[in-house]
């Protein structure tokens, strides 16, 4: 069976990322990475989380909304 992850804990977005998990713990607890708490246990959306390093990369321009009809 094929297996598609939804969610990651702490650890595995640590891994992911290459941010170190006190630094991922921080940020869960200043709300400032997407997260789910589901009891005591908090997830991390893997869209979330992608979607969460796009919007902070720098130096990278987004496409173009304009079409190429100009007329």
């Amino acid at each position: 069976m094929n297996k598609t992850l939804l969610c990651l804990n702490a650890a595995e977005v640590s891994e992911m990322t290459g941010i170190s998990l006190s630094l991922v713990r921080k940020l869960t607890r200043n709300d400032e990475i997407p997260h789910i708490k589901v009891g005591r246990r908090i997830l991390y959306p893997l869209t979330g989380i992608e979607d969460w390093l796009k919007s902070h990369t720098i130096g990278i321009k987004p496409p173009s909304k304009t079409s190429d009809t100009d007329g």
